[in-house]
């Protein structure tokens, strides 16, 4: 067990949970075996959790005082309870991950290192370690060598494996608690639009777990691409211009594609690529239909 410290911590990571208790453990466990020079917390923020989330947390925190416990009770939101517990957390350097996902050995040590030097930084998604090969093959793996971009504009870091100073934060302002989803892609475009690079550090690794069956993957596909319109709407009123690929040969891909149906891997993949064609069409409709009629 690590003895407890009141110094401040180097590093605070936040994790925010809602109903996590079936993965989350996996990931403290992971933490606790972190090695580093310097002190670190875990700050864990429990959003509303029934299914003993809070419970889990507060016994791995008796037997590791790094490990803490916030509560988001306002509201329910992903960037609010990121806020919460980049509020909560201590440190001037800030890393924040997910419940469903495992860091890899070495993945504080790089984050905080780095953060001495620089302001933003993130780093691979690994994808092969917590699934199954055939759900692997569902989608690319542009992930596991890249930040993230969008639609070729401006890399962004996924929430799930990022890092900054407090200070760059407090420049930028914090996540955007209005947005469902792509709350990560609209902070990376505020630090890009400030002009501070985004680092990414091949030995920073998280393994990241993709949903598993078909409901899961559609919701998640169509929930993302829901968020589409809206950043672009947003980044092109600040004056940025992306161009879009007309949206059609999206769904031609499908129609060509039906064939994947007939396998396990290949009904993932075209319902993934289905979500994320639905999600974008269902909001602009609705944002046109509330333009129009307003909204009830």
């Amino acid at each position: 067990m690590t003895p407890p410290s009141t110094a401040e911590p180097a590093l605070s990571v936040v994790i925010p949970a809602r109903n996590a208790a079936a993965t989350l453990g996996e990931q403290l466990e992971a933490f606790t075996a972190q090695v580093w020079d310097r002190s670190f917390e875990v700050v864990v923020v429990d959003n509303g959790s029934t299914d003993g989330t809070t419970e889990l947390v507060t016994e791995l925190a008796r037997r590791d005082p790094r490990i803490h416990l916030e509560h988001a009770t306002e509201r329910t939101g992903i960037g609010y309870s990121r806020n919460v517990g980049i509020r909560a957390s201590r440190a001037d350097a800030i890393a924040m991950c997910d419940a469903d996902d495992v860091v890899h050995p070495g993945w504080v040590a790089a984050i905080g290192d780095a953060l001495r030097h620089v302001e933003f930084v993130t780093g691979p998604l690994d994808v092969h370690t917590l699934n199954a090969d055939w759900l692997v093959r569902t989608r690319g793996l542009a992930i596991e060598t890249g930040a993230g971009s969008f639609l070729g504009a401006f890399p962004f870091a996924h929430s799930c494996n990022v890092a900054f100073r407090r200070s760059l934060i407090e420049r930028v302002g914090y996540f955007d608690e209005t947005l469902r989803n792509g709350s990560d892609v609209e902070l990376s475009y505020r630090i890009w639009r400030a002009g501070v690079p985004l680092h990414y550090l091949d030995n920073a690794v998280v393994s990241y777990r993709y949903r598993t069956t078909l409901r899961e993957l559609w919701l998640q596909a169509r929930a993302y691409g829901r968020a589409k319109p809206e950043l672009l709407r947003r980044f092109r009123s600040a004056g940025t211009d992306i161009e879009v690929t007309r949206n059609w040969r999206g769904w031609l891909w499908l129609v060509r594609h039906a064939g994947l149906l007939a396998s396990r891997a290949g009904r993932a993949q075209w319902v993934w690529a289905a979500g994320g064609r639905y999600g974008p069409l269902e909001r602009t409709v609705t944002d046109r239909y509330h333009e129009r009629f307003g909204s009830r």
